[in-house]
């Protein structure tokens, strides 16, 4: 797994996608922080200018990062195994006296490290500008430390994810539908339950119905645990120093300090840590046994066929028939489940049997 060659390889086959990752992240963190403290700086000069109160504003959100980092490593991991399964360049690349588990390993190894340069980097680069600019006079650094770990651990979680897929996958194609729609689900699947029982209930049980906002976070708050995003959700890095942001929160504890930071317990970090224990040796076993034929098809394993037909037909049909007002009508809710999951089903029917590939020449 530590053989140049193999990190050669896996370097001038992703090398593009590599220093877009990089400068993007350089640009959504470390630049847009300075920037960040230029406009504050100007600001101050105004206001001193005119005689007005100056206060003082930041705000670093992790999602917005996440969403654009982690994009960038879901394709990544389909250039280094979707590409290839789709071009038929892996069967050159499997020629080779390497071991399978040790490719596995040298393109996690190769992602892990480039996340970590690139966090660590921009870790290093924050706490100098925050001592070096007009930043420093109104933040404290320690919210910072968390949130780059949390971010550390949330994209190598996201990527070790990507990697699994594709050791099931035949293209790229279903390989970054299935990564993005595995991250997305658990998010998604609370409101379809609460929908679906809340439609079946009304009337019978009692005349309020489930679908709210309470039964919603509560069935989110169990399926969560599971979920690589969780630590992402809510996670917000706020220095405000309005008087009329205090507010008295749920415990009845009073905020009023400029630093109205919020980052999520640490327990909700068990989930992205244990997907990466789980995903990354689950990953290398189905790796060394792909199927080399199945190639180009949109999922390797003809019985996971079945399995996708299915989940896709009931889930998005229960999507539908929300979408259609389900919420209210029994009636209208079947009518927009039957019709989205027959339309699933037809469209997925024909799109199983597709097998995209272009043959390296």
């Amino acid at each position: 797994m530590f053989q140049k060659v193999l990190w050669m390889h896996t370097y001038k086959q992703s090398k593009y996608i590599v220093w877009l990752f990089w400068l993007v992240s350089f640009y959504v963190l470390s630049y847009k922080y300075y920037l960040a403290s230029a406009e504050q700086l100007k600001y101050f000069h105004e206001h001193n200018e005119w005689k007005y109160i100056y206060r003082y504003y930041y705000q670093l959100s992790l999602p917005d990062a996440i969403m654009v980092q982690g994009g960038l490593l879901i394709a990544l991991a389909c250039i280094l195994i979707g590409w290839e399964r789709q071009n038929q360049s892996s069967d050159i690349l499997w020629s080779m006296p390497f071991k399978r588990k040790h490719l596995f390993m040298t393109k996690w190894l190769f992602g892990v490290c480039n996340i970590l340069a690139i966090v660590i980097l921009n870790w290093g680069l924050f706490a100098i500008m925050k001592k070096a600019t007009f930043h420093n006079k109104y933040q404290i650094f320690s919210p910072f430390h968390t949130y780059f770990l949390y971010m550390v651990i949330i994209l190598i979680a996201i990527y070790t994810l990507a990697l699994c897929i594709g050791t099931i996958a035949g293209n790229m194609i279903s390989q970054g539908f299935f990564s993005v729609a595995i991250l997305g689900f658990p998010f998604i699947l609370p409101t379809l339950i609460a929908g679906a029982i809340s439609i079946h209930t009304v009337g019978l049980i009692s005349n309020h119905p489930v679908y709210t906002e309470e039964n919603v976070d509560r069935y989110g708050s169990v399926i969560e645990k599971v979920s690589i995003l969780a630590p992402v959700r809510g996670f917000n890095i706020n220095f405000n120093y309005d008087p009329q942001r205090a507010y008295t929160d749920e415990q009845g504890v009073r905020h009023d300090e400029p630093n109205f930071t919020y980052i999520p317990s640490a327990t909700k970090l068990i989930g992205p840590i244990a997907n990466v224990l789980i995903l990354l040796p689950l990953g290398m076993y189905l790796y060394t046994r792909s199927p080399n034929e199945q190639n180009g098809n949109f999922l390797l394993y003809p019985k996971l066929k079945t399995l996708c037909m299915i989940c896709c037909v009931i889930f998005i049909g229960m999507f539908g028939g929300m979408a259609t007002g389900g919420s209210h009508s029994i009636l209208n809710y079947y009518i927009g489940f039957i019709g989205t999951s027959t339309i699933v089903y037809l469209l997925l029917s024909r799109l199983l049997k597709f097998k995209f590939s272009w043959r390296v020449k």
